[in-house]
């Protein structure tokens, strides 16, 4: 039987544990802690102790900030608005660059595997304008090219 030790009180770098907040999924003890930032997030006993979980997440968010102001190409290229197609003051980059993680070789086109269909997606200006599950590959493509046509018009699109 193993004994539960009372957290309660104690810091761990950025996190201060307030109160017992459950057991997990693998029976170790979840703390609700404060983190130095003002937040509040409820982490494991053993993730806690080993320093595996350090802040809320604002450290992370910190260190990122400051790694990406410190990266030399990210500097050089810092504000300038050719980095970005924005049109009336939105991004459309998504629905026209094909993802490294994309597998039907189709841009807004992928394979759902719950629905075991071909689904057409098409985001435009914050808002999806398509989004449909196909029975077809090519139902889906031929979808998607129709609305590029109607949206993108005045651009070329970057399909293939």
């Amino acid at each position: 039987m193993s004994v539960m030790i009372d957290l309660t009180g104690q810091t761990f770098n950025r996190l201060t544990v307030i109160e017992r907040g459950g057991t997990s999924k693998n029976g170790n003890a979840l703390w609700r802690c404060q983190c130095s930032c003002g937040n509040q997030t409820v982490v494991d006993s053993y993730a806690l102790r080993h320093g595996k979980i350090r802040s809320c997440g604002c450290l992370s968010r910190e260190l990122s900030a400051v790694n990406i102001r410190k990266n030399p190409k990210t500097l050089a290229s810092m504000g300038h608005t050719s980095n970005f197609q924005i049109h009336d003051h939105h991004t459309d980059i998504p629905s026209q660059v094909l993802s490294k993680r994309n597998k039907s070789g189709v841009i807004g086109v992928s394979w759902d595997k719950n629905a075991q269909r071909w689904v057409a997606h098409f985001y435009y200006k914050g808002v999806y304008l398509l989004n449909k599950q196909y029975i077809h590959f090519e139902d889906a493509v031929a979808a998607r090219r129709a609305i590029e046509r109607q949206y993108l018009k005045q651009q070329p699109v970057l399909s293939e």
